[in-house]
């Protein structure tokens, strides 16, 4: 029996006695199936079910669609290791659709997941920001054939954070305290004392080179691609790593268009609308299992078995 008949097998209606059937197109099914159902595997196949019906709205079966939905952890190696073991088996078999929401994260974990999506993908290796790919999360954009935007997408800034701290931010107050000792030589000796305490001279040369190899793995994943005249791999990446000055900084789809081209960023697209569509399902799931589970939810990996459920923290 294949997939798409199984799936029709689980929407039959319950006189028969089978399980219950949900129409997740519906707040108020949704509503129902996560305050009500004692099943969690049932309300994660459903979920699933859901998310396959439309991608098939939206006409996307020919891709293997994989998601990178966290809103509550950084990229890291659990990400990496997720979205491996849903496309390992693709060797080039279809094209591969990633759905990013995240604020962003490590930065080698992200350069891998976006290698690994265009090694495996058959012709491309496309990503969907329905909303925020932040960060590490545009590292791994960087290295798709087409990125699709929308009025809300944001992209932003690879600048690699170490506790909510830029890596260049050392660097930027190491300079700024050394303008005010030039501007107030008085107080010198007090900015060199208030250095010699709070400053470990290794953490200025690690943060250096940490954001050094960020501008590299942006440059590896563009390498090879097209770009408006007078932009080039290794401009754009040392642009999007050390341009902006502000970690949040959204460069939403125009100014991702006059970076990287409109061969590669994509408006009013399937891919983007599909990507929104999930959003709005995935966000209005993850509210209804924080108030009715204490739950948080993040969807990493394939449509099937990407979806976790943890404990809210105090």
């Amino acid at each position: 029996m294949t997939r798409d008949v199984e799936d029709k097998e689980e929407s039959k209606t319950e006189t028969d006695g089978s399980p219950k059937t949900y129409d997740l197109s519906s707040t108020g099914e949704i509503f129902s199936l996560i305050k009500d159902e004692p099943d969690e595997a049932e309300v994660k196949k459903h979920i699933a079910i859901h998310i396959k019906q439309l991608i098939e709205k939206h006409k996307l079966s020919a891709y293997r669609v994989i998601l990178l939905h966290d809103n509550y952890y950084s990229i890291n190696q659990f990400h990496s290791n997720r979205i491996y073991e849903a496309v390992s088996d693709l060797a080039k078999k279809s094209d591969i659709l990633m759905v990013i929401v995240s604020d962003g994260g490590k930065i080698e974990p992200a350069y891998l997941i976006s290698k690994t999506c265009k090694r495996l993908s058959k012709n491309k290796f496309v990503v969907s920001v329905p909303r925020k790919a932040k960060s590490a999360a545009t590292l791994i954009s960087l290295g798709a054939a087409e990125i699709h935007m929308g009025l809300l997408s944001e992209l932003g800034p690879i600048d690699p954070q170490f506790g909510g701290f830029p890596a260049l931010g050392l660097a930027n107050a190491l300079e700024k305290i050394a303008s005010l000792s030039t501007k107030f030589p008085d107080a010198a000796e007090m900015f060199a004392k208030y250095l010699t305490a709070n400053l470990n001279i290794k953490d200025l040369g690690y943060f250096e080179r940490i954001n050094e190899s960020a501008v590299q793995y942006a440059q590896r994943l563009l390498d090879g691609k097209s770009f408006p005249d007078g932009k080039t791999a290794e401009s754009l990446a040392d642009h999007l790593t050390n341009h902006y000055k502000d970690h949040s900084f959204v460069i939403d789809a125009d100014e991702a268009s006059r970076l990287l081209g409109k061969s590669i960023i994509k408006e009013g697209t399937k891919e983007y609308e599909f990507g929104n569509d999930l959003y709005k399902f995935l966000e209005l799931i993850d509210i209804f299992f924080s108030v009715f589970r204490k739950k948080t939810m993040r969807y990493v990996g394939s449509v099937e078995a990407g979806l976790d459920l943890n404990d809210q923290k105090d």
